[in-house]
């Protein structure tokens, strides 16, 4: 068989798998609540709510969950595999985690000292207020939610660019992390190193 006749070959199995086969079922689904939208993650169990008016942006990043945006305002949900599970009982030793990440943006400067979060969507965590710089030099603020399910660390990030616009939104990003919920780990995932 020459090459042509093997990709032909192998184009065609292909072709016929997809017509024969269930399609792929949906891992989220978004569902509108007045002026608010539901995101739900099935596969990776979690769901928040966001304004409706907001636009929804696809991202390359695997471990962006999330991206929904504004003009002046967006929200980001990223997901990543940590190699030791952190529970409520190691929060305290991830924070050396949690600081080294934040400080690695450009021009970080911390408004607030960052905060232990004991239970926000039934997990444990540290939020970080703090302005930036970003691509264009402009200031911005990020609220920046560090949450921890077993060997998942779940990051939740509310940003306002200009900076000045944050006091404007803030009661709008406490609210949608209001919504925010996570199922509970594998018992085998739950852990207390960091």
């Amino acid at each position: 068989m020459g090459v042509g006749a093997l990709v032909l070959a192998v184009a065609a199995a292909a072709l016929g798998r997809s017509f024969v086969d269930d399609p792929p079922k949906p891992t989220t689904t978004t569902r509108q609540e007045g002026e608010f939208t539901r995101f739900v993650d099935a596969r990776r169990k979690l769901s928040i709510t966001y304004p409706s008016s907001w636009q929804r942006i696809s991202s390359p990043d695997p471990e962006v969950v999330l991206v929904a945006a504004t003009v002046d305002a967006s929200m980001l949900i990223r997901t990543t595999s940590l190699p030791t599970p952190v529970g409520a009982e190691s929060i305290g030793s991830a924070k050396k985690l949690t600081d080294k990440l934040v400080m690695a943006g450009r021009g970080v400067k911390n408004l607030r000292p960052p905060r232990r979060i004991d239970d926000l969507g039934g997990l444990p965590g540290w939020l970080y207020i703090y302005s930036f710089r970003d691509a264009a030099g402009k200031r911005g603020v990020h609220a920046h939610y560090f949450l921890f399910r077993g060997k998942t660390m779940i990051t939740l990030v509310f940003q306002t660019v200009p900076s000045e616009r944050f006091a404007t939104y803030a009661p709008l990003f406490d609210r949608l992390a209001g919504t925010f919920r996570a199922k509970s780990p594998d018992k085998e995932s739950s852990g207390s190193g960091a």
